[in-house]
């Protein structure tokens, strides 16, 4: 029988609370993912789980499980090949059994939220054939112990880092080419930034430092420029912090000095010091004109180490406060994960989405993005445009950053 969402059967069917026994192999396991099934099976059950660590699985998920299932839960960890297969397999009273064979891994996305296969077997010997391969994987795996857990820690950052930048540009692929987008189809007489200046910062040109390149890049900072001339008054009466010097605000236009060396955005930053604390930048990338409260990977130290300190229940309160307040079209990333602000129906949920946040590994996000030939990006209209969101940010601002002030 074909499953796709495997949640459907551990739900419906009240299959996780009949069992007792199971034997999980998987590519990759969340903290969600986990609890999901953990929560659901009774207590005197026992797990068996193997994975490889070659999708990143969260270190935190590896270090509850060792320290706190320790007899009823055990993990071991592949490493002798590159692990993908997921397989779970159920023993049920009367000595019945069920299984699912598909390509979701132990994580919310992989049993209900992303596009898997699966296939239920009920049949004895097949399921007799499944443990047999289980066991030859699981006895062959590297047990879990404190030193595996210190040492994957130190890798793990590298390897999420890597998994968002790749999803980050399969995002911005699909984007340009599967949606329908036509460069064609957008009017930019009357518009600030042209066509030029959004393609200057393609992905075809990100590595590239030809004199022809570094010159379309040079157009596109210039009106980047023009554009912080036109608000900067306004920035004072916010009381952004900007450097009179405009060469320090503004971006380079080397990609050696940018993530990878691929030259994607160019943006100028307001803000306290960037090492401690967040900042506001307006952004200009190939698709998009966005406005940002930033915490870049290993920026933003005591503003944000702050931030995940205090998150109690009258700081998180007021933060979803803000955060919602600031309507239609904002979204957060935390970790490479982005959502709509919209998506969070409460503070408590807004707590366990950010708790994901590095301040040494990760971005920490606040914006809203504008698309090309937006009737807000033209000529006339974009000043007024950032001025209005900036209103909106700064509160957002100050709330993070004068915390932190306050503690330093």
């Amino acid at each position: 029988m074909i499953i796709k969402k495997l949640a459907v059967p551990f739900i419906n069917d009240k299959l996780l609370q009949q069992v007792e026994h199971c034997y999980i192999a998987t590519a990759a396991i969340s903290e969600a993912g986990f609890d999901f099934i953990r929560s659901r099976i009774p207590t005197k059950s026992k797990m068996e789980i193997v994975t490889g660590l070659d999708v990143p699985t969260a270190p935190e998920v590896l270090r509850r499980i060792w320290r706190n299932y320790q007899g009823r839960i055990t993990l071991n960890i592949y490493t002798k090949n590159l692990f993908h297969a997921n397989v779970y397999i159920f023993d049920l009273p009367f000595r019945k059994s069920v299984a699912f064979v598909g390509s979701g891994a132990l994580t919310l996305e992989g049993m209900k939220d992303s596009e898997e296969l699966f296939y239920k077997i009920t049949d004895v010997k097949e399921i007799e054939n499944l443990k047999s391969w289980f066991v030859g994987y699981y006895e062959f795996s590297q047990p879990l112990s404190e030193e595996l857990i210190q040492e994957y820690e130190y890798l793990y950052p590298t390897l999420k880092q890597r998994d968002i930048a790749s999803r980050q540009e399969k995002k911005q692929f699909i984007e340009l080419t599967a949606t329908g987008f036509n460069w064609d189809q957008i009017k930019f007489k009357n518009q600030f930034f042209k066509k030029e200046d959004f393609l200057a910062l393609s992905s075809s040109k990100a590595r590239l430092t030809t004199p022809e390149v570094h010159a379309e890049r040079v157009n596109a900072q210039t009106k980047l420029i023009q554009l912080h001339e036109l608000i900067k008054k306004d920035v004072a009466r916010l009381k952004l912090p900007a450097d009179a010097d405009v060469s320090k605000i503004v971006s380079s236009l080397d990609p050696n000095n940018h993530p990878d060396k691929k030259l994607q955005q160019l943006w100028f930053t307001y803000g306290r010091n960037e090492a401690e604390f967040f900042t506001v930048q307006i952004v200009l990338q190939q698709k998009e004109m966005g406005i940002w409260l930033t915490g870049k990977p290993n920026t933003g130290k005591v503003a944000r180490e702050y931030f995940q300190r205090e998150m109690n229940e009258a700081y998180r309160k007021q933060f979803f406060t803000l955060l919602t307040g600031l309507g239609a079209g904002y979204w957060i990333e935390i970790a490479g994960d982005k959502k709509s602000v919209e998506a969070f129906q409460t503070e408590d949920t807004l707590w366990e989405f950010t708790k994901a946040d590095n301040w040494m590994h990760y971005t920490f996000r606040i914006g809203k993005n504008y698309s090309p030939g937006d009737a807000q990006l033209s000529t006339e209209l974009i000043a007024p445009t950032i001025i209005k969101e900036l209103e909106q940010l700064v509160l957002l601002y100050q709330y993070l950053n004068d915390a932190g002030v306050d503690n330093m």
